[in-house]
């Protein structure tokens, strides 16, 4: 964690002595200020020394011993979850480590049947907290798993713990996962299962669904928060009342749930407001949502102060001081302008100024974080409010009903499904229009969504001032600029030259090709935190690319692959090229297939190498076929245009690239991209040597086989001028033409 912060954590003591002594200097002040002041640097050195005691506590010993392998017994605190390729284990360490939460993933082997509170004991090795790996360190960090690591060796089951009641919450989540299956049809219940649970492992695999509600503005339905806690709370009163005993048990409901959600930032926010809002009739008091809010945060980080770098946290308080703070504002200015009277137009106008108010403040974290602007958000969320609110109070009921009564369950079940429907309706349907999201990694959208809070904050300081001018002048500015940016993102009105992108996607491999007419993209896998299909859209979307002209699979492990198909979902691809005699053992190339042809893309099985020519790169794609592991028979590619050139080379090892090299196949190249992610497999100095690459880029993330080798590294330092990694620089971006270097 400490790469993350601003501050250096060894300091922070002595900042907060300095800010203590300053503030027993303010006392001197006089007046109001005086208080005010001594309060605000007092808080701010009481943070700062108990961030330094957490660190210290709990996060550094964690790091000493990074690299390290451990025998451990841990408790296991939820249920494994399979992803491409590992499974991930959440326990609670008891010994053979520091005694903190762990995320441990398990690459190659099997768990035994495992359910919280189960207590095993493995081998792991613990990795650095200061590793990059596509943020996942971070995100754990934040939610209080200090400890990051991999299993090695088998993992032994040795009994059950004496407190395995208190997992009780987790077990329920998961009964209620696994009657969602059972209750909804296929199609609609990984959105049921994410709206009811906040799990959105299915949903990311359903048919490009979680991409849509990306793409529209509309993932925070699935992202277990305020909105559930106030449906569940109007539930519980229309069946208890308002009665001071009714308030008990819904509060009790409301904790319930937030174990059940698993106490994510967002929910413990949302139920430490609405428990007070709960309290304050049942003790006489008045409910004051800033002071909630403000409780809610000190609960959080006194807890866990590393959760206030979550941005689950950061978009929760985000929107609720958007809605504190400007929706009273909104809604007194549609009941002056608008015929309120009329009910359907009243309940439009205070919806849509509730998602304008909670999308105000949240949209720059959002586009920081995420890199969209979603441009029809409150369309999407207008449209389906109503409905998502029905679908998440039935599907609790149907939940209870369908533990007695399956099949009436699946029969209401199939019912309530046409309202889900509905609103992945909507949501495919907004994500399909044209821009109907901006990427700020374009920077004329990031200067246009500064450009727009500008004049908002100009605005609104003229008007404190008694300067009045019309709000429709600032926002005639804004949709002016919208325009200028949508009508400029053809990529052939500013991009000059051919580029290379190597994409951070994690453990795996996707390389973007562009110039100012045609995108090319080789391989599309990964393991990081986002699909290596959306990351590939993103980038090349953002960049005024609505279509992949070729897609090149060089061979078919999934850290190539898996994000091919929600690629296909959000681009239109031309030609998609793989070796013909590529190993289909799991189906992938089937699934693949299917779904392009399903999309209109043009399929071609290559058997020997050729030549392509792609708007001005001329492509060469080799097959060494230098024997039978699959890695040594995928395709690599020559990618050059003008004076620029580039070898991509997928998995390959150094069989394929002695073979090249037999063959006269390696060129000098300006860029290679190593294979096999800097793997002891690969990068033969001869082949080096032969190469004479000015830059070489590894494709790499988190990952349990020590990628790149030292020696690999050692060995690229003593042959490229320059050697860039994607889990240091993140995705790496190389002009490939003397006019992008001068321009």
């Amino acid at each position: 964690m400490a790469e993350y912060d601003i501050l250096p954590v060894s300091g922070l003591p002595y900042i907060a002595a300095a800010l203590a002594v300053i503030a027993l200097g303010a006392l001197l002040l006089r007046g109001v200020r005086r208080r005010r002041v001594f309060i605000l640097l007092l808080s701010a050195s009481v943070g700062f020394l108990w961030w330094w005691g957490h660190y210290t506590v709990h996060i550094e010993p964690c790091e000493a011993l990074a690299g390290q392998t451990a025998e451990v017994t841990a408790v296991v605190t939820d249920y494994p979850q399979e992803g491409d390729g590992y499974i991930k284990l959440e326990v609670r360490i008891t010994d053979g480590a520091p005694r903190e939460r762990a995320v441990l993933y398990l690459y190659s082997g099997e768990l035994p049947e495992l359910v919280p509170g189960d207590v095993i004991q493995t081998e792991i090795k613990i990795t650095s907290a200061l590793i990059r790996g596509g943020e996942r360190t971070r995100t754990y960090t934040a939610q209080n798993q200090n400890l990051l690591g991999y299993i090695k060796g088998d993992v032994t089951m040795t009994g059950r713990s004496d407190l395995a009641w208190l997992y009780f919450p987790s077990v329920l989540c998961q009964q209620v996962k696994t009657l969602c299956g059972e209750i909804f049809p296929a199609d609609t219940a990984p959105f049921m299962t994410a709206l009811l649970t906040g799990d959105t492992t299915e949903l990311k695999n359903d048919g490009g669904h979680y991409t849509a509600m990306r793409l529209s503005g509309v993932l925070h339905i699935v992202a277990v928060s305020g909105m559930h806690l106030f449906i569940l709370t109007a539930f519980c009163q229309t069946v208890l009342g308002r009665s001071r005993r009714a308030s008990i048990l819904c509060i009790l409901v409301i904790v319930l749930f937030t174990l059940m959600a698993g106490c994510r930032p967002s929910i413990v926010r949302a139920a430490v407001m609405q428990t007070m809002l709960l309290l304050a009739p049942i003790f006489g008091r008045e409910n004051d949502p800033p002071t909630s809010l403000s409780a809610a945060l000190l609960l959080l980080l006194l807890i866990n102060p590393a959760a206030v770098a979550g941005v689950g946290l950061q978009l929760s308080f985000a929107c609720v001081a958007g809605l504190l703070l400007l929706n009273p504002r909104l809604t007194a200015w549609c009941r002056g302008h608008l015929p309120m009277k009329n009910r359907l137009i009243r309940a439009t106008a205070e919806s849509l100024a509730c998602t304008i108010s909670a999308t105000a403040f949240a949209l720059p974290l959002s586009a920081w974080y995420f890199g969209t602007v979603p441009l029809f958000s409150p369309a999407a969320n207008l449209l389906t409010v109503l409905a998502v609110e029905i679908c998440f109070g039935a599907g609790y009921v149907l939940c209870i009903i369908g533990a007695v009564l399956p099949g009436l369950a699946a029969l209401l079940g199939w019912l309530l499904s046409w309202l889900a429907r509905w609103c992945l309706l909507v949501y495919e349907t907004i994500a399909a229009v044209p821009f109907a999201c901006l990427y700020t990694t374009d920077n004329r959208a990031a200067m246009w969504l500064l450009g727009v809070y500008g004049l908002v904050i100009l605005w609104y300081i003229l008007r404190r001032r008694g300067i009045y001018i019309r709000f429709g002048i600032p926002a005639s500015l804004c949709v002016i600029g919208l325009c200028a940016v949508l009508l400029t993102g053809d990529a052939s009105l500013w991009q000059r030259g051919a580029m290379l992108t190597a994409l951070d996607v994690g453990q795996g491999e996707s390389v973007a090709l562009t110039d100012e007419t045609a995108a090319v993209l080789i391989d599309c896998g990964g393991s990081g935190m986002d699909n290596a299909g959306d990351v590939a859209a993103d980038h090349l979307l953002s960049r005024g690319r609505s279509r992949v002209d070729v897609l090149i699979l060089t061979h078919l492990h999934e850290d190539h692959t898996n994000g091919v198909e929600e690629l296909l979902y959000r681009m239109t691809v031309s030609y998609l090229i793989y070796p013909a005699d590529a190993e289909d053992g799991d189906d992938t190339l089937t699934d693949i297939l299917t779904l392009a042809e399903s999309q209109g893309t043009q399929i071609v099985a290559l058997t020997s190498a050729c030549t392509a020519q792609v708007g001005d790169m001329t492509l060469t794609m080799y097959l060494p076929q230098a024997g039978s592991d699959e890695n040594e028979r995928g395709i690599v590619v020559l990618a050059e245009a003008g004076s620029g050139s580039a070898l991509i080379m997928g998995d390959a090892g150094e069989d394929a690239e002695l073979a090249m090299l037999e063959q006269g196949a390696v060129p000098d190249v300006d860029v290679l991209v190593v294979g096999h992610h800097g793997s002891k497999t690969a990068s033969n100095p001869l082949f080096l040597r032969a190469a004479q690459a000015e830059t070489a880029v590894i494709s790499v993330g988190y990952n349990s086989y020590d990628l790149p080798a030292e020696e690999i590294l050692d060995r690229l330092s003593a042959y490229c001028p320059a050697v860039l990694r994607t889990d240091e620089a993140g995705s790496v971006t190389i002009a490939m033409t003397e006019e992008d270097e001068n321009g």
